[in-house]
């Protein structure tokens, strides 16, 4: 029975060990998978959002949404590489991984329904990621994370408030002529970018300075 004990005290140990060492190598990674996406999301969120207010090349400018996935799936690629070979993966990084793959293959179901069933694409993402961020935070113990991915998914539903908000209003505004009318009608773009600006990016530079203190310590 005695035996039994230590093995479970043990087993909690090698546990808590995981997460923290996890912990402190996201801190000393700099939030890097968090600042690649989430800067890349909010420039390309306010190219979009420029270039539907002042008319750029509508139908060509409405490909650079693709540029998000594809910019962060070959950052993440060299991210994992380099991480890969300063530092074997542990099983709360692979757990990590799985949580995001799932999320990742998830968007593709997402980008479907926004295409064939015209859902709002930006709010779906928004949610998803807030979710993801979350979960990594209750995994990792970063309450930093997990906070900025609640206010992701909070944030998220303001998304679909504006869809109501246009569908009521937005064609007496058309109608009304009033200047630059579409700075208002795009305005949930703006949104996105302000939720993976404060669910990644701001996260991403507190984890980089809590690893410049502690290096520096």
């Amino acid at each position: 029975m005695k035996e039994q004990q230590i093995d479970e005290h043990r087993s909690i140990e090698i546990i808590s060990k995981m997460i923290a060492d996890t912990s402190a190598h996201i801190d000393n990674e700099s939030g890097k998978y968090f600042l690649l996406w989430g800067y890349t999301t909010v420039i390309i969120s306010l190219f979009e959002y420029i270039a539907q207010v002042c008319h750029l090349l509508i139908p060509l400018c409405l490909w650079a949404w693709f540029l998000i996935p594809t910019i962060g799936g070959i950052g993440t690629i060299i991210l994992n590489r380099r991480t890969t070979m300063a530092r074997p993966k542990s099983y709360v990084d692979r757990s990590i991984s799985i949580v995001w793959t799932v999320f990742g293959l998830s968007f593709g179901m997402v980008f479907i329904a926004a295409v064939v069933y015209h859902t709002s694409i930006l709010f779906l993402t928004a949610l998803m990621m807030g979710m993801g961020t979350v979960i990594t935070g209750k995994i990792c113990r970063h309450d930093v994370l997990a906070w900025a991915g609640k206010a992701g998914i909070i944030m998220s539903l303001l998304i679909p408030a504006c869809h109501i908000i246009m569908r009521e209003y937005g064609l007496t505004l058309r109608d009304s002529g009033i200047a630059h009318v579409e700075a208002i009608l795009y305005i949930e773009i703006v949104i996105f970018a302000a939720i993976f600006l404060i669910m990644m990016v701001i996260p991403g530079h507190i984890l980089r300075a809590r690893a410049k203190q502690t290096k520096n310590a």
